[in-house]
């Protein structure tokens, strides 16, 4: 972070080049900032820009500020009329300059400022880095979300003996850090469904172990679901398979509660899709 110490004495020699870097400093902070709770090139509501009904079907769009292309800009209070067919309402971001009397007599026009001001266009006119489609500004926080959680998925493979049900398929697991929860998926097969203990003596079936990282510091419960066209009963013909009950233990161990389906049945599948929290 850019700063400078004024506590030397001596006389702090003030030039425009030492404020244009106390004013870069401020701005690419706030640029950073914002660049962490948007995407950068969507538009992202920061304030204000709240719609309600105006009279005769217009729009009142309250003031607020929004960051778009690494820039926080002010929008200001504004209304727009109804929309004609075939057009939509864009946020056009539009440059402002003022003067400043300098010491030599000179009023160049220096204070700048961006706003974002409604316009009406044509709804096929592409968006660039001066407009954009009022529909598609996006409450900021949501690029938060999007950088810290895993945009692809880990994979854990599982591969049991045939002696304890030839379970087959992938876990898949990938970490919000955000929310601090871990989220799991998988369909898997047990192939060799009647190696199962039978139903009064079911025991939970390791299916493989998340890496450090991934691990619960509570055990986790939930559930996964049978899904089929037509469905089975266990091994004493008491029970339809359903659900059966599946574990994250605080060692990262994977868990099924397989069941042994009906004699006739010699193989099934599950799947689950969950979130656990970590902490």
């Amino acid at each position: 972070m850019k700063a400078i110490d004024f506590t030397q004495p001596g006389g702090f020699p003030l030039t425009q080049d030492q404020l244009d870097y106390l004013q870069s400093a401020y701005t690419e902070c706030l640029n950073t900032l914002g660049c962490l709770g948007s995407n950068n090139s969507t538009p992202a509501m920061l304030s204000g820009m709240e719609s309600t009904p105006g009279i005769g079907g217009s729009t009142n769009v309250s003031a607020g500020w929004f960051f778009y292309n690494g820039e926080l800009v002010r929008f200001p209070a504004q209304s727009y009329p109804a929309v004609s067919p075939g057009n939509a309402m864009y946020v056009v971001i539009t440059p402002g300059a003022g003067p400043l009397t300098y010491h030599d007599g000179s009023t160049p026009n220096v204070i700048l400022e961006k706003t974002g001001l409604l316009l009406q266009l044509v709804n096929t006119t592409p968006t660039d880095a001066t407009h954009f489609l009022l529909d598609d500004i996006i409450p900021f926080g949501v690029g938060l979300g999007l950088n810290n959680r895993e945009a692809s998925w880990n994979s854990l493979v599982v591969n049991t003996l045939p002696a304890v049900g030839g379970v087959t398929g992938t876990i898949f697991y990938k970490k919000n850090s955000l929310t601090n929860t871990l989220h799991i998926r998988a369909n898997l097969a047990a192939n060799n469904a009647q190696n199962f203990p039978p139903s009064t003596a079911a025991i939970y079936s390791l299916m493989g172990t998340l890496p450090a990282g991934y691990v619960p510091n509570n055990i986790a419960l939930f559930t996964a679901s049978y899904f089929a066209s037509f469905l089975i009963k266990d091994d004493l013909g008491v029970a339809w398979v359903k659900q059966v009950n599946c574990a994250v233990n605080t060692g990262g161990q994977i868990f099924v509660n397989w069941l042994r389906p009906d004699i006739s049945i010699g193989a099934y599948g599950l799947d689950f899709n969950t979130i656990i929290p970590l902490d």
